[in-house]
């Protein structure tokens, strides 16, 4: 347990069951967790992270938890989301033992950029899907020195903990910076599976990467990694959260 001070409320968007819409668990019913609030600010982002909120106590938190996994029946996990919610770590360490004590599943979406955050929580989390952000995708700067730590620190977690890495890929994602991105996967472990999520057409994006450029990615990616594989968003499709 960590012995810094827990915090004791978070700014929470919404609490809601739905099925998981990207990944490697695409598909399961999940319980989302929203969080307030990112530390950037991508092109392609279709959620309103600094919208309206409720300031929730852990114990509020833990039983609209509870009472929604009683509701809706039995879930895969408990989806942390966002916004970014290792923005919120000093709640998470008072809020995840409770998710633990329900006999949760924590699966963490997170972007990836907060390793000191991550090593504060990594010990109940069971599920890191990292984004690792291309800079011509997200119109923001450059990460790489992040996701390298943040990559080196859910490597050795002390405890097994399942990672996979989620790349957003847009028509003007270069050849050359996947390249590196793969590398940098590569480097922490060739077994890492990644997926490459073609980018949901939203607010200032109107265009997918076409069915060539996803076919050479594939290949690329394919060159330094095991597991590579393109899964697009699949809850805008079936028209649910």
């Amino acid at each position: 347990m960590t012995t810094k001070t827990i915090q004791q409320t978070a700014r929470i968007i919404e609490i809601f069951s739905s099925i998981q819409g990207e990944g490697i668990y695409a598909g399961q019913p999940h319980l989302f967790v929203r969080f307030w609030d990112c530390n950037m600010k991508c092109h392609y982002c279709d959620t309103d992270y600094r919208g309206k909120y409720q300031e929730m106590p852990l114990s509020e938190l833990e039983g609209r938890v509870a009472q929604l996994l009683a509701a809706e029946g039995p879930h895969e996990a408990v989806s942390l989301t966002g916004g970014e919610p290792l923005l919120w770590w000093r709640f998470l360490t008072g809020f995840l033992p409770r998710l633990k004590a329900l006999d949760q599943r924590v699966y963490l979406e997170t972007n990836g950029t907060l390793p000191k955050a991550l090593a504060e929580v990594l010990q109940w989390v069971d599920v890191i899907a990292m984004d690792v952000k291309p800079i011509s995708a997200t119109l923001d700067r450059d990460y790489r020195k992040q996701h390298a730590e943040f990559l080196e620190v859910a490597l050795n977690a002390p405890n097994p903990v399942e990672l996979f890495v989620k790349i957003v890929v847009t028509p003007e994602t270069k050849d050359e910076e996947l390249g590196e991105c793969f590398e940098l996967v590569s480097s922490a472990g060739k077994h890492t599976p990644v997926i490459l999520q073609p980018v949901t057409p939203h607010g200032p994006v109107t265009l997918r990467p076409s069915a060539e450029q996803l076919r050479r990615w594939l290949q690329q990616g394919r060159r330094h990694l095991y597991d590579v594989r393109i899964l697009p968003q699949i809850h805008p499709m079936l028209g649910l959260r």
